[in-house]
């Protein structure tokens, strides 16, 4: 009986020091995965124009939040009801976003909300022949420049996937992004002229008209492509 206590006082005495270490190799375990996963700023560039990205963990590898700015002003010419135009896109937007990533790797499925209160599409257009607008031709000295402007709703909500997460493992810094999707946006079309015509109350009926037909005619704006990308860095 003396020897079966004196061996067990011995294995006792050899572990203590385990067992006092292994609440603390326990809690500093739970403290590695508790650690803040950093987050990540990126560039781009595509259909909305340059942005930038900041990226925050919601559920580390899984979802996180992400504020986007972007800011494009481009011109090209393109024909509306069948006149001839400059359309000018003036876009300013900020986009907060939630990123899902379902297999916690790159791949992502985005979804949010857009600000764009100060985003327009412009044009501006000066007939050189005869056109028509509303129900009537009128002829181009009469009608002058033509200018018109699509304002959009100030919130519209955005939908799509891509590629990259910037809040990876900390050994990855710098990662490639990528986004395809659609903003689904409404918007008010507006046209004046600036010619003699524009005091005729029958041409400013026409260029009510002509204004519904121009809505309709560019409602590709109402659901529009966005194509991104860039690359981001992990701090």
């Amino acid at each position: 009986m003396m020897i079966r206590r004196a061996v067990a006082l011995t294995v006792l005495l050899a572990c203590s020091p385990f067992l006092h270490l292994a609440p603390t190799a326990r809690a500093q375990a739970v403290s590695e995965d508790r650690t803040w996963p950093g987050f990540g700023v990126g560039a781009k560039i595509g259909t909305l124009g340059l942005g930038g990205d900041v990226s925050l963990p919601i559920l580390p590898d899984r979802i996180n939040l992400r504020v986007s700015g972007n800011y494009m002003n481009f011109s090209y010419d393109g024909t509306a009801d069948d006149i001839d135009y400059e359309f000018t896109l003036d876009f300013k937007d900020l986009m907060l976003l939630g990123d899902w990533h379902p297999f916690a790797n790159n791949f992502r499925i985005s979804g949010g909300m857009v600000w764009h209160d100060s985003s327009r599409v412009k044009l501006e257009g000066t007939p050189t022949d005869a056109v028509t607008i509303g129900d009537h031709e009128y002829p181009p000295e009469a009608v002058g420049t033509l200018r018109g402007q699509l304002d959009f709703e100030d919130m519209a909500p955005y939908v799509g996937i891509g590629f990259g997460n910037a809040i990876g493992p900390y050994e990855q810094t710098w990662s490639f992004v990528f986004d395809i999707g659609v903003i689904i946006q409404t918007f008010d079309a507006s046209l004046s002229a600036d010619g003699p015509a524009s005091s005729i109350p029958q041409f400013q009926s026409d260029l009510r008209k002509e204004e519904d037909e121009l809505q309709d005619d560019l409602d590709g704006f109402e659901i529009y492509p966005v194509l991104q990308f860039g690359v981001a860095y992990h701090f």
